[in-house]
């Protein structure tokens, strides 16, 4: 999932020059933009996950938890504040107490909408937490059939009275109670079904985000939304899919887990990584799509990797970043 995000960062500027560089490329970043839309979701399933399935003490959660993120949130908000403001020269417009304050309203960088929504999340946890652990199967399943047709009628535009709302089902909220379904049930769904949803899915969001370009004469992102039912779809096989993957091998799972203890201060750094780059002129059409995409996605989590893990060692800095 942080892969994915970083993969999404490198091809989304690519995406908007829809008409200005040649269909054999940009229909490259499609696909592999389309493929990577299940990173956001994932990063909710996961809480959802393993936040939902243990008892949670209130007081103890917001300390623990999510001052572990507000934390490093605040932190990176003021470091992309300062860094867009000497970068834009702001100093001609307002003084840099008053930017920082402003980039605080309206985000500091564009990939930190993310911790925003997270934050929300995070505040509703324990009572979600709470009533999941005491719900049966039929209430769960009728809170996701309520999501998904509430998605689908935000999806297809369907109009509604102005006071209708609904809001809890068409944010990301179905997405926690997803993860924590499809992570503590026994569901068995045969291979081949969960390959054909898997191809459904993901061809939907590449085909359709082809074809909208053409009907509108510009780019239109509405099937890369994460919750645009083909992104849902795509999100939720990948997920069961890969939670069936059982792997043996502890040396494995052990750096897995060691590089998973650094994926939040991956995901804060990595657009200033990648800022960097353009600079030197690294990016994703570095010598051609395939080459300039691999290369800056490999080279921005490791180093972004590198940074993070090495501020970390010290203790007073580590759990400003991380």
């Amino acid at each position: 999932a942080t892969i994915a995000v970083i993969v999404i960062h490198v091809t989304a500027p690519y995406i908007y020059q829809y008409g200005s560089i040649s269909m054999a490329q940009w229909n490259f970043y499609n696909v592999v933009d389309s493929f990577s839309r299940f990173a956001v979701p994932f990063f909710v399933m996961l809480s959802g996950a393993l936040l939902m399935n243990k008892e949670i003490q209130l007081a103890d959660f917001l300390k623990k938890r999510f001052v572990r993120i507000l934390i490093p949130f605040l932190f990176w908000s003021i470091v992309y504040s300062v860094y867009n403001y000497y970068k834009l020269n702001i100093e001609n417009k307002m003084n840099i107490s008053a930017y920082v304050l402003d980039c605080f309203t309206n985000g500091a960088s564009y990939h930190l909408w993310y911790i925003y929504m997270l934050i929300g999340l995070y505040l509703l946890i324990p009572i979600l937490a709470k009533w999941i652990q005491t719900s049966s199967d039929s209430s769960i399943n009728y809170f996701i059939l309520i999501w998904i047709v509430f998605l689908s009628i935000r999806f297809f535009e369907i109009p509604l009275h102005k006071d209708f709302t609904f809001t809890i089902f068409t944010g990301f909220t179905g997405y926690l109670v997803l993860g924590y379904y499809l992570a503590n049930r026994n569901i068995k769904i045969s291979n081949a079904i969960l390959i054909i949803l898997a191809l459904i899915a993901l061809l939907s969001t590449i085909v359709f985000t082809y074809i909208t370009p053409f009907r509108n004469g510009v780019f239109n992102g509405k099937y890369y939304d994460y919750l645009s039912l083909n992104v849902v779809l795509w999100s939720s096989v990948l997920f069961f899919i890969i939670r069936n993957i059982n792997l043996v091998s502890t040396a494995i799972v052990d750096k897995i887990k060691f590089l998973n203890q650094y994926s939040f201060g991956v995901y804060l750094i990595h657009v200033l990584v990648l800022d960097t780059f353009q600079l030197l002129h690294l990016n994703g059409a570095s010598i051609n799509p395939l080459v300039g995409t691999i290369s800056t996605v490999i080279a921005c989590y490791c180093i972004s990797f590198a940074i993070i893990w090495l501020l970390s060692r010290n203790k007073y800095i580590g759990s400003l970043i991380n």
